[in-house]
């Protein structure tokens, strides 16, 4: 059986582990595609699969800077309450699209605090600076684009 190592293309079910409390269903388990080693995942699942076989199925422990990184202050801003519209309601944990004032970009934060004058939004994922446990099942392991480019091509005349 295939081993995943670095530039094969794999597909992967994952779930994060939590704690289950009052009767919570776990969540979901989803199904991703990526390159093993590559940044379009976290680091640690990225890496994480490196020797897996289809069909076997981990536990992964990911500290925050292999998962959704650290928590970063800069994203963590204090705006005057006259810059949201009056009609919005507010709310700790409201989700809301702001834009940058000099990039122009759009950024999803999430409101941490309500002031009499002011409003408290961090743009960071929910997260970041916490460890992350996922159950991670391999399912499938391609030759990475290069590899399949290095092999021979086979002339169906």
């Amino acid at each position: 059986m295939p081993q995943a190592k670095v530039g094969d293309q794999v597909r992967v079910q994952y779930a994060r582990v939590r704690k289950q409390s009052n009767g919570s269903k776990p969540p979901e388990p989803k199904v991703l595609e990526f390159t093993v080693g590559s940044l379009d995942v976290m680091p640690g699942l990225s890496l994480g699969v490196v020797g897996m076989t289809p069909g076997e199925q981990k536990r992964f422990t990911l500290q925050p800077s292999d998962a959704y990184g650290l928590v970063k202050p800069g994203l963590i801003k204090e705006i005057p309450r006259h810059q949201f519209p009056k009609r919005l309601v507010l709310r700790v944990g409201k989700r809301l699209t702001a834009l940058g004032g000099t990039s122009g970009r759009r950024r999803r934060v999430r409101v941490v605090e309500i002031k009499p004058k002011s409003v408290i939004v961090d743009g960071n994922h929910l997260l970041a600076g916490k460890v992350v446990e996922l159950e991670v099942t391999l399912i499938s392991v391609g030759a990475s684009a290069e590899a399949s480019r290095s092999q021979p091509q086979l002339d169906a005349s």
